[in-house]
């Protein structure tokens, strides 16, 4: 099988702070072992870029093969 990752748009979530800051919560859903993550996300017409702070990658139950990748990452907009 060939690699596969997607978003899982549904845990798409965005948090403003009062200095501009996201904080973009993600969960990337992939068919292989290795931690998933992007630093740029394009949703709602912006472009969010900036840097990973948390992340970790967790087997889905009662699959095989397939594991999810949850992130926050600390971002500015276009």
């Amino acid at each position: 099988m060939a690699s596969v990752s997607f978003i899982e748009c549904t845990s798409l979530s965005f948090s403003y702070n009062v200095l501009g800051l996201v904080t973009v919560n993600y969960t990337m859903v992939h068919n292989t072992k290795t931690m998933t993550v992007v630093n740029t996300i394009t949703a709602g017409g912006q472009t969010f870029t900036g840097y990973v702070m948390d992340a970790f990658i967790n087997p889905i139950p009662n699959t095989s093969g397939w594991y999810e990748t949850n992130v926050t990452l600390i971002a500015t907009t276009n």
